[in-house]
């Protein structure tokens, strides 16, 4: 059968370009091989948090419009890039899982070692406006939790605020310890404890001796699996007080929340999902794919359709594969021009002030999203590259990496239903 678009990847950049182009009446297939690294990731928008010089950008939506000519916002109307986050604001919504935030207004955020970084967009779970409104701060972490230390969070946050606030950390006891045979406990753990009412009693009755009027709770990410607000909702009632969770280290719970709720709008707008799909070749006639090449237990499968996405990700994702002196996209044998000898391709300064040259390795587009050769000219007139596949920008340097994801997977579908054919 054939679609009129397939998306090859099925992180950030493929479901969202998914949900757009399937809102738009188009049929829409992913194909998605393993776990993306959406499922681990922090399930904040970080749109442009510093420009090149390593300024904190105030206004997102306006830093774009001064990115270098190789960044992948440079070929995004900005009127399109700020489209694409008030939708993913009113998809969240329309599965009950609102984000808040400000296109235009970076916010700063703590994370889990106890400092602020800048973004845009976030769960309501993580409301950090508060944290500047109350006068006393209580960090709470859990017995046994690997990656999160409520005293040194507790520590760092009064570095930030100096005298001006209450200060104080709190660890959380539950029967996780003993069952788990000294092994580390993850958020996933205390999550799922924490929506069993034994956990959720056990968890509130600790906490309630501690609590003030004027007290923000701060703590990981932990408050259920799913994407709702159903635990913090609770808590916040319960107790008459503030819960903020926290930027995590992977695997973060916000990520695993994010992929599910646009999963779960996907299907329902009639997104077919194939798990497990390994493409491994594309049929490529006269500059246009015509399909590609599936590998499912020792047998392959072609997958037809009349447009086609990547987003496969990066190096880290597996979407680019680094050689010797080498770095090629390998569904469509796209070559990445990249320094031969692979020292040059970082800073050797263990920590480097500015951006890393292979955190900038991708695949050349148009203004269209369409892979060029060095000379301009395009490669597969079919086909549109999105999010951690693109050349030109650094995610970590900039704070960038899901604005990017979703901004340009937006342009790409948008642009694909506008099509004529």
């Amino acid at each position: 059968m054939k679609h009129d678009l397939l998306i090859i990847g099925g992180g950030l950049s493929g479901l969202f370009a998914a949900c757009v182009a399937s809102r738009q009446g188009k049929k829409v297939k992913i194909l998605s091989y393993g776990e993306s690294t959406l499922t681990i990731g922090s399930g904040i928008i970080d749109v442009l948090g510093y420009d090149d010089d390593g300024n904190f950008v105030a206004n997102p939506i306006e830093g774009i419009k001064n990115v270098a000519k190789h960044h992948p916002y440079a070929k995004v109307e900005n009127d399109v890039a700020k489209k694409a986050l008030q939708t993913f604001m009113e998809i969240a919504k329309a599965e009950n899982y609102p984000y808040m935030g400000d296109v235009n207004r970076n916010r700063w955020i703590p994370t889990a070692l106890g400092n602020f970084k800048p973004t845009c967009l976030t769960p309501y779970s993580m409301n950090s406006d508060v944290l500047f409104e109350k006068k006393h701060i209580l960090v709470v972490g859990f017995e046994g939790m690997k990656d999160f230390y409520a005293d040194m969070v507790a520590k760092n946050l009064k570095k930030d605020f100096e005298e001006k606030k209450s200060i104080t950390s709190l660890v959380i006891k539950s029967d996780l310890v003993n069952s788990r045979d000294l092994r580390d406990i993850s958020s996933i753990d205390i999550a799922f404890w924490l929506e069993h009412e034994e956990g959720f009693n056990s968890f509130k009755n600790q906490l309630k001796p501690h609590v003030t009027p004027d007290t923000v709770i701060v703590l990981p990410a932990v408050l259920g699996l799913d994407p709702n607000y159903d635990l913090l909702d609770r808590l916040q009632q319960d107790l008459k007080t503030t819960f903020i969770e926290v930027f995590s280290l992977p695997p973060a719970i916000t990520g695993l929340r994010l992929n599910k709720m646009l999963v779960s709008y996907a299907k329902k707008c009639g997104v077919e999902i194939i798990k497990k799909a390994k493409v491994i070749a594309a049929e490529v006639v006269d500059n246009k794919c015509k399909s590609v090449i599936v590998e499912s237990h020792g047998r392959q499968k072609k997958f037809y359709a009349d447009d086609f996405i990547l987003a496969t990700g990066g190096i880290y994702g597996g979407g680019l594969i680094a050689g010797i002196g080498s770095l090629k996209e390998p569904i469509f044998n796209i070559d990445i021009e990249v320094p031969e000898v692979q020292t040059d391709w970082s800073d050797k300064k263990l920590f480097s002030k500015g951006k890393q040259l292979f955190a900038q390795f991708g695949i050349e587009v148009n203004n269209n999203l369409v892979p060029i050769t060095k000379d301009g000219k395009q490669i597969i007139d079919n086909l549109k590259i999105v999010g951690r596949n693109l050349a030109g920008y650094d995610f970590c340097y900039e704070k960038s990496g899901n604005g990017v994801a979703l901004i340009t997977a937006y342009k790409a579908a948008m642009d694909l239903c506008k099509v004529v054919r």
